[in-house]
Protein backbone atom coordinates (compact mmCIF):
# COMPACT_ATOMS: atom_id res chain seq x y z
CA UNK A 1 0.00 0.00 0.00
CA UNK A 2 1.28 3.21 -0.97
CA UNK A 3 1.85 5.94 1.11
CA UNK A 4 -0.62 8.69 1.79
CA UNK A 5 0.68 12.27 0.07
CA UNK A 6 -0.07 16.29 0.89
CA UNK A 7 -3.48 17.22 -0.10
CA UNK A 8 -3.58 18.80 -3.24
CA UNK A 9 -6.92 20.59 -2.54
CA UNK A 10 -8.31 22.51 0.83
CA UNK A 11 -10.30 19.77 2.93
CA UNK A 12 -13.70 21.18 1.84
CA UNK A 13 -13.20 20.90 -1.77
CA UNK A 14 -13.97 17.51 -2.84
CA UNK A 15 -13.45 18.00 -6.70
CA UNK A 16 -11.90 20.01 -9.19
CA UNK A 17 -14.96 20.57 -11.65
CA UNK A 18 -16.88 23.58 -11.71
CA UNK A 19 -20.30 23.56 -10.59
CA UNK A 20 -21.86 24.03 -13.64
CA UNK A 21 -20.09 21.06 -14.84
CA UNK A 22 -20.88 18.53 -12.47
CA UNK A 23 -24.61 20.36 -12.12
CA UNK A 24 -24.85 19.27 -16.48
CA UNK A 25 -23.47 15.80 -15.91
CA UNK A 26 -26.14 15.26 -13.01
CA UNK A 27 -28.50 16.20 -15.17
CA UNK A 28 -27.76 14.63 -18.26
CA UNK A 29 -27.42 11.27 -16.62
CA UNK A 30 -30.96 11.64 -15.00
CA UNK A 31 -31.90 11.94 -19.10
CA UNK A 32 -29.98 9.32 -20.09
CA UNK A 33 -31.18 6.56 -17.54
CA UNK A 34 -34.99 7.17 -18.46
CA UNK A 35 -34.53 7.79 -21.68
CA UNK A 36 -32.64 4.68 -22.34
CA UNK A 37 -31.71 3.86 -26.01
CA UNK A 38 -33.68 6.92 -27.61
CA UNK A 39 -31.60 9.31 -26.91
CA UNK A 40 -28.45 8.96 -25.02
CA UNK A 41 -26.21 9.81 -27.81
CA UNK A 42 -28.32 12.62 -29.39
CA UNK A 43 -28.38 15.21 -26.02
CA UNK A 44 -26.04 17.12 -23.82
CA UNK A 45 -27.07 19.63 -21.07
CA UNK A 46 -26.20 23.13 -21.38
CA UNK A 47 -26.55 25.82 -17.85
CA UNK A 48 -27.22 29.16 -18.61
CA UNK A 49 -27.80 30.42 -15.65
CA UNK A 50 -26.61 30.07 -11.87
CA UNK A 51 -27.77 32.42 -9.03
CA UNK A 52 -27.67 32.19 -5.24
CA UNK A 53 -30.82 33.98 -4.20
CA UNK A 54 -31.54 34.12 -0.42
CA UNK A 55 -34.84 32.91 0.38
CA UNK A 56 -37.16 33.87 3.63
CA UNK A 57 -38.68 30.94 5.10
CA UNK A 58 -41.91 31.18 7.58
CA UNK A 59 -39.53 31.44 10.53
CA UNK A 60 -38.25 34.39 8.83
CA UNK A 61 -34.72 32.50 8.57
CA UNK A 62 -32.78 33.55 5.82
CA UNK A 63 -31.30 30.76 3.79
CA UNK A 64 -28.87 30.51 0.74
CA UNK A 65 -30.67 28.69 -2.35
CA UNK A 66 -29.15 28.02 -5.64
CA UNK A 67 -31.41 28.70 -8.69
CA UNK A 68 -30.21 26.83 -12.17
CA UNK A 69 -31.42 27.14 -15.19
CA UNK A 70 -30.50 24.93 -17.82
CA UNK A 71 -31.42 22.97 -21.21
CA UNK A 72 -31.03 19.37 -22.21
CA UNK A 73 -30.03 20.14 -26.01
CA UNK A 74 -30.88 18.07 -28.55
CA UNK A 75 -30.31 17.43 -32.37
CA UNK A 76 -33.20 17.52 -33.74
CA UNK A 77 -36.71 18.91 -33.00
CA UNK A 78 -38.71 15.74 -33.97
CA UNK A 79 -37.11 14.22 -30.41
CA UNK A 80 -37.75 17.50 -28.14
CA UNK A 81 -41.04 15.30 -27.85
CA UNK A 82 -39.68 11.95 -26.37
CA UNK A 83 -37.91 14.27 -24.02
CA UNK A 84 -40.23 16.29 -22.72
CA UNK A 85 -42.78 13.20 -22.83
CA UNK A 86 -46.36 13.29 -22.63
CA UNK A 87 -47.91 15.85 -20.60
CA UNK A 88 -44.19 17.08 -19.26
CA UNK A 89 -43.84 13.87 -17.34
CA UNK A 90 -40.40 12.67 -18.69
CA UNK A 91 -38.86 16.35 -17.98
CA UNK A 92 -40.43 16.53 -14.84
CA UNK A 93 -39.47 13.04 -13.72
CA UNK A 94 -35.69 14.25 -15.28
CA UNK A 95 -36.08 17.26 -13.24
CA UNK A 96 -37.32 16.00 -10.13
CA UNK A 97 -34.50 13.02 -9.79
CA UNK A 98 -31.65 15.73 -10.64
CA UNK A 99 -33.10 17.97 -8.08
CA UNK A 100 -33.04 15.07 -5.66
CA UNK A 101 -29.02 14.66 -6.12
CA UNK A 102 -28.17 17.95 -6.25
CA UNK A 103 -29.79 18.91 -3.13
CA UNK A 104 -27.80 15.54 -1.56
CA UNK A 105 -24.81 16.71 -2.97
CA UNK A 106 -24.77 20.94 -2.50
CA UNK A 107 -25.16 22.85 1.05
CA UNK A 108 -28.13 24.53 -0.45
CA UNK A 109 -31.48 24.03 -1.55
CA UNK A 110 -31.35 23.87 -5.31
CA UNK A 111 -34.23 24.87 -7.85
CA UNK A 112 -33.74 23.83 -11.23
CA UNK A 113 -35.42 25.35 -14.59
CA UNK A 114 -35.15 22.84 -16.75
CA UNK A 115 -35.96 23.14 -20.66
CA UNK A 116 -35.44 21.46 -23.79
CA UNK A 117 -34.00 22.88 -27.15
CA UNK A 118 -32.28 21.52 -30.32
CA UNK A 119 -29.14 22.18 -31.43
CA UNK A 120 -29.05 21.56 -35.28
CA UNK A 121 -26.22 19.20 -35.30
CA UNK A 122 -24.18 19.96 -32.52
CA UNK A 123 -22.28 16.93 -32.45
CA UNK A 124 -20.92 18.35 -35.94
CA UNK A 125 -20.21 21.48 -34.74
CA UNK A 126 -16.32 21.49 -33.01
CA UNK A 127 -17.66 25.16 -31.15
CA UNK A 128 -20.06 23.40 -29.31
CA UNK A 129 -17.84 19.90 -28.64
CA UNK A 130 -15.07 22.04 -27.54
CA UNK A 131 -17.15 23.73 -25.13
CA UNK A 132 -18.82 20.53 -23.41
CA UNK A 133 -15.33 19.11 -22.84
CA UNK A 134 -14.10 22.30 -21.69
CA UNK A 135 -11.11 23.12 -24.08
Amino acid sequence: MAAEGDALYPEEFYTDQEMSFRISEIIREKAINRLREELPHSIYVEVADLEFRESTSANRTEKKRLWVRAFIITERESQKGMIVGKGGEMIKAIGQAARKELNSIFDWKVDLDLRVKTGKDWRHNDRVLKRIIGN
